[in-house]
């Protein structure tokens, strides 16, 4: 009778602190203390980018806005474009 540990050899790697494993369906749990570290909570959307082999780089949508907000200059008429937007949909 084969044992347990030759039939699911995974099951028995160690945790590592840090480490995660990208499963089957491509998703992966995020480590509790890098998001803490990064100021990441429930809720946060997220874009995710390729940043060279092997490295993936998670970035708050919001942080993505302001980062660009204010970077064309329009004198005022995108914002009274946008302002105008608003009212009609309401």
């Amino acid at each position: 009778m084969a044992s347990a540990t030759m039939s699911y050899p995974l099951l028995l790697m160690p945790k590592v602190k840090g480490q995660t494993k990208i499963s089957t369906k491509n998703q992966v749990t995020i480590p509790v203390g890098a998001l803490r570290d990064a100021g990441m909570r429930a809720g946060d959307v997220l874009r995710a980018e390729a940043d060279g082999a092997g490295r993936v780089v998670l970035t708050r949508v919001d942080e993505v806005l302001a980062r660009y907000s204010g970077v064309l200059e329009t004198d005022g008429r995108l914002g009274e474009a946008v302002r105008g937007l608003r009212e009609e949909w309401r």
